[in-house]
């Protein structure tokens, strides 16, 4: 009897690709062109490294003509397993932002504005890994990839108005200990002008990922949270979302000069994009919470946080993101592979919060798996942080 071959490991390709990309020479000239070639191709290359470090790659990233270039890989699976749709969306987020970080480096911001890309995943079953054979099977596929930058509706000019505070809107969520099911802080989320093409949260990030305002739109968030919810009362605390760029205690102490204050205060340190450095944030970790604030690492068990960063870093909380307490319904094995992480946590010093606790089933779940903070729709649902604060003081 023949024995039937096992199906190949399918392949994934990380793409980039330009869509116009005579405007280059348009741009640069034939002879500076080339250049602009190797220098996108090289930062790719960096790009590709960084964002699939946690995966497996099939060799060097490739050109197969001007405008196109592959990385192919096979993924990982996470000690949470089945998340790959979550790995495959944290790889093109953090792989589009640099991306345009790439562009404006070597092409100039306003430059780069006018250039469009496309950005993406594509998986090829045969698991071909020759990289001439395997672009001819992608192709057409690359032709038709979507694009990743997707215009605002909002113009440079209007965004950088929303980005001066005074139009930031912000809805805080309730954040329970599951001892006693008490509400023992709240979170920040920050939302644009109501009404306006910038309003829900996405819109808003991703416009300023389109213009590269990124960091200053992080800063007016963090800015403008902490000066609306300065009257938060004790001994509730508040927990406000960061990047890696504005975990900077010296900038931190600023914007919270009072130490009775900072001690009510959770730096969330959001993984949007790979951290390459743990050591140097476990530094400024310290001096941050020697100034009496407390550190919390977002979204654990999607993107780029992983258990070492957890252990290196020793956070006062690590949320695990809502895709895994989604997860959890799903039997045994999902389940204890969750209370291993918790034990994980807790003994690294941490608390473990629950985010996106939405069913009593889930709520009973999480308190099985040894959570000791959670948040989601079943204990409430984000409210205008005007209502909430004036709620409190009454």
């Amino acid at each position: 009897m023949r024995r039937s071959r096992a199906a190949p490991e399918p392949v994934q390709v990380l793409v980039f690709r330009l869509c116009h990309p005579e405007r280059i020479k348009f741009i640069h000239g034939g002879r500076l062109s080339a250049i602009v070639r190797d220098d996108l191709g090289r930062g790719f290359e960096r790009i590709a490294r960084s964002v699939l470090r946690r995966h497996i790659p099939l060799g060097r990233t490739f050109s197969p003509r001007f405008g196109v270039w592959l990385a192919p890989f096979r993924m990982k699976t996470t000690e949470l397993g089945f998340d790959s749709d979550d790995q495959k969306a944290a790889i093109e987020e953090a792989g589009t932002a640099l991306i345009h970080s790439l562009l404006e480096t070597e092409l100039g911001r306003a430059s780069a504005l006018h250039v469009d890309f496309h950005f993406g995943i594509l998986r090829e079953d045969s698991g071909e890994t020759d990289p001439i054979r395997l672009h001819r099977r992608l192709k057409e596929r690359i032709e038709t990839l979507h694009a990743s930058m997707v215009v605002p509706a909002i113009s440079r000019r209007n965004f950088r108005r929303v980005l001066s505070g005074r139009h930031l809107d912000f809805q805080l969520q309730p954040i329970v200990s599951l001892r006693n099911l008490k509400t023992v802080g709240f979170e920040a989320l920050a939302r644009g002008p109501a009404g306006g093409p910038v309003e829900r949260a996405d819109r808003l990030f991703a416009a300023a990922s389109y213009y590269g305002l990124h960091r200053e739109l992080d800063l007016a968030c963090i800015t403008a949270a902490l000066s609306r919810a300065s009257t938060l009362p004790a001994p509730f605390w508040l927990s406000v979302n960061l990047g890696p760029d504005l975990f900077d205690p010296a900038v931190l102490r600023r914007l919270v000069p009072r130490p009775e204050i900072m001690r009510r205060r959770v730096f969330e340190l959001t993984e949007h994009l790979p951290i390459g450095s743990p050591e140097k944030f476990a530094a400024r970790s310290k001096s941050l919470r020697r100034s009496g604030g407390r550190v919390a690492l977002d979204d654990a068990g999607c993107g780029y946080l992983d258990m070492g960063m957890v252990e290196t870093l020793s956070p006062h909380i690590v949320k695990l993101c809502i895709t895994v307490i989604r997860r959890i319904e799903t039997g045994p094995v999902t389940l204890g592979a969750i209370k291993d992480v918790v034990k994980r946590i807790r003994a690294a010093g941490a608390a473990p919060l629950a985010e996106g606790v939405e069913t009593e089933e889930q709520l009973r779940l999480v308190r099985e798996c040894g959570f000791t903070l959670a948040q989601g729709y079943v204990f409430s649902k984000p409210r205008p942080a005007s209502e909430v604060l004036s709620e409190l003081r009454t």
